[in-house]
């Protein structure tokens, strides 16, 4: 009897400590008192944004290319797919090329769930070549009934499907191909920032009656050949479409995009502060939903005011590699998978900000589901308003490190963008938020 208490004893304490390896308690070392915020400080206190002085009048051209596959791939978004059915629209990667003489900017968005890791990888090694290292501002719409098969590490192939190496490296080298068509289309141009409000149509998902982002903004550019294109943000999750129809579609921004056209205006749809954000106010279901959103925030956009920038055009631009904590994807209010667990499934968390000024415009891409709640809480509205600034924030410029919501929220909300979609832990709003207000001062 002793021995196989022993046994079972020695078992017990085998099974415990390989739990213990693998689960660990949430940190909840007030944001100041960390390393990595420290650390963050120090870097944006030595910051210096790389200034682009205009030496001509701002130029600019726009294209598309079709990123839809021609064989059967997964699909990206809700629960797991493992290939699409049909198209219903056909997925696109669309591009804004804007130079002063000086930079070269190239704003580029697709119709995928995120700007795929692996792909921004390979875009930035080539443009560096062959386009001599232009700025690249990187988004996606973030429809969730695009394809998946763009993420290469072993939770990545689970939840999105098997790699495709030849799918990526297809998308890359049409991308670069476009990239370096549109360097020989430049024409003279005007741009201008503009914004309409469209409250009625995105509600806070997380608490109904919670602050939220309710403004459409972006870019109108007109070339003097009299063309027209308009970078668009929302903040309204594109999830409108159904998760048993296996259909390829860019949902809500396409069937935008596709009216803005149809009234000869070409259009880029950059995924906003979507972290806590959905579509509301429409009472039809999948494709309805998507074909009436489309049209009736093409006709707010048609009808907002803009303010123009100057014809010689100041281009600043950054990328600042964010300093995080280690991983903290919760599977308990107060456990979490274990650092090493997390990068050994998903790869290490990694993430930057993507900063871009175009005269007054300022947008900031986020390596995230970022929330357009924290756009009013942290009162980055009212901040860049003072500092003369039109604040366009975007999400999923590349990288991806989960929800970043309201600090509040974390130990008092219980879906699933709180308890399982954040994958950095609590006080991370607080923590864009800061670095994005840091931003803005420069």
């Amino acid at each position: 009897m002793k021995r196989w208490l022993k046994i079972i004893l020695f078992i017990v304490l085998g099974l415990g400590s390989f739990l213990l390896a693998l689960v660990g308690p949430i940190d909840r070392t007030p944001l100041a008192d960390q390393d990595f915020y420290r650390s963050m400080r120090l870097a944006f206190d030595t910051l210096q944004l790389t200034n682009h002085p205009p030496s001509q009048s701002l130029q600019a051209s726009w294209g598309k290319i079709s990123i839809t596959p021609d064989h059967n791939m997964p699909m990206a978004g809700y629960r797991i797919r493992p290939r699409f059915e049909a198209v219903h629209d056909s997925l696109q990667a669309r591009v804004i090329h804007i130079h002063n003489g000086a930079a070269a900017v190239y704003l580029i968005s697709v119709d995928l769930l995120l700007f795929p890791p692996a792909l921004k990888e390979k875009l930035h090694q080539a443009a560096k070549v062959e386009l001599n290292d232009p700025i690249l501002f990187l988004s996606a719409t973030h429809t969730h009934n695009g394809v998946g098969g763009w993420h290469e590490s072993a939770a990545g192939e689970a939840i999105l499907g098997q790699y495709d190496s030849s799918w990526v490296n297809q998308v890359s080298a049409d991308l670069l191909t476009l990239m370096k068509q549109l360097k020989d289309k430049l024409g003279p141009a005007t741009l201008s920032h503009w914004q309409t409000d469209a409250q009625e149509y995105v509600e806070n998902r997380l608490v109904r009656d919670a602050p939220k982002d309710g403004l459409l903004r972006g870019l109108l550019i007109h070339k003097h050949d009299g063309a027209t294109a308009r970078l668009i943000t929302f903040s309204a999750h594109p999830t409108n479409i159904s998760k048993h129809i296996n259909l390829l579609s860019g949902d809500y921004p396409a069937a935008l995009i596709k009216t803005l056209e149809e009234h000869g205006t070409f259009g880029l749809f950059m995924a906003g502060m979507v972290g806590s954000h959905r579509l509301t106010g429409i009472n039809d279901v999948d494709f309805e939903v998507t074909t009436y959103a489309g049209r009736v925030l093409a006709d707010k956009i048609r009808l907002s005011s803009s303010v123009a920038q100057p014809d010689l055009l100041e281009i600043k631009s950054s990328q600042i590699p964010i300093q995080l904590g280690p991983a903290q994807l919760r599977i308990a209010s107060n456990l979490k998978l274990r650092n090493w667990v997390f990068a050994r499934l998903l790869h290490p968390l990694q993430g930057e900000l993507t900063y871009l000024q175009l005269g007054t415009v300022v947008l900031i891409g986020t390596p995230c589901d970022f929330s357009g709640e924290l756009y009013i809480t942290q009162k980055l509205d009212s901040l860049s308003e003072a500092h003369g600034k039109n604040l366009i924030v975007t999400s999923f410029n590349g990288d991806y490190i989960g929800y970043i919501t309201e600090d509040s929220h974390y130990d008092e909300v219980d879906k699933e963008e709180v308890r399982a979609m954040n994958w950095v832990g609590p006080y991370y709003g607080s923590y864009f938020a800061d670095m994005i207000g840091r931003l803005i001062k420069k």
